[in-house]
């Protein structure tokens, strides 16, 4: 009988029923483990202990945050040691923007309709090496976006405060205040076949298509290509962003001499003044960063 070893976020208020359900559906077929998280990283040692222990299936229930913890705990295995590893989502957070591209949805019936079928698609991960935010050098891995500029200054505004009227309302409202304070960055953008320097409001590097809940900044990006999606946005202020904001929950490109869309396998991104990196919606660090797309390297339940 193939195990499935589910972890949970310890803040939700529904975890127990999300237990029952699950047992209900899996019991029978499947044995099933549940790990609940204590704390900030809780999922990311989890996941290292869960992969370890020869899982059939982990399955990741929460948001953003919690399937970027749990890639990273998963990562810190090497690749040799869990080829057979099927990881999933179960889309209970915030924003839940991964989840997006891949069609999830928050039921567990659909869970179990993904895994008795086989629905598994061979998933890239993002890689970057990056200085932490004490400024030594580290290594974070990506599975949705990362991204450098204004959209790192509304992570943090976002994980900072509350969301009491909703993730969309929060993303767009820490949004809003970050483009009246923040300044726009000098930055080196080299790839193997790009290059820019000058101000930048955001540069991205995309796996999938949304972030900011809902909002699609990279229409190009594909999972499983082996590129990292590049949007670049430079000189672009409130009133276009507001202007190009349906068009961005439509996830159409923004059609601007100041935003670039392109793909690269590598690139580096280098700084005169620091500089904050976000990946997944979490704040990890700092320039100069180099990114990398490592393909198809986990296997994912996914609905597309």
């Amino acid at each position: 009988m193939k195990k499935i070893s589910f972890i949970l976020h310890g803040k939700h208020l529904r975890k127990k029923s999300i237990q029952y359900l699950a047992e209900k559906y899996f019991s029978k077929n499947y044995y099933t483990e549940f790990f609940i998280t204590k704390s900030a990283k809780s999922a990311e040692e989890l996941s290292e202990k869960i992969v370890r222990s020869n899982t059939d299936y982990l399955i990741a229930v929460g948001g953003d945050g919690t399937i970027h913890e749990a890639i990273n705990g998963i990562m810190k295995v090497p690749k040799n040691e869990r080829e057979n590893l099927i990881v999933g989502l179960l889309p209970l957070g915030s924003g839940n923007d991964f989840a997006r591209t891949l069609n999830l949805t928050s039921k567990i019936s659909d869970l179990y309709h993904l895994i008795s079928n086989d629905k598994i698609i061979d998933l890239d991960i993002g890689k970057i090496f990056h200085k932490d935010l004490a400024g030594k050098e580290a290594t974070s891995y990506f599975v949705n976006i990362a991204g450098v500029g204004l959209d790192a200054e509304v992570a943090k505004r976002v994980n900072e405060g509350n969301k009491t009227y909703g993730p969309n309302f929060a993303f767009f409202s820490a949004t809003l205040k970050s483009f009246i304070k923040y300044k726009k960055k000098k930055l080196k953008v080299t790839s193997e076949n790009y290059f820019y320097e000058g101000d930048v409001l955001l540069i991205t590097f995309a796996n999938a298509k949304y972030f900011g809940s809902g909002l699609g900044i990279s229409p190009h990006a594909k999972v499983n290509d082996g590129k990292i999606s590049i949007t670049l946005v430079g000189e672009v202020s409130l009133f276009d962003y507001l202007k190009n904001f349906f068009n961005l929950r439509k996830c159409e490109k923004i059609n601007h001499p100041k935003v670039n869309y392109f793909d690269v396998e590598k690139i580096k991104v280098e700084s005169e003044d620091e500089c904050f990196i976000e990946a997944d919606g979490e704040f990890i660090g700092k320039t100069p960063l180099e990114v990398e797309m490592l393909k198809h390297e986990i296997k994912f339940l996914s609905a597309i």
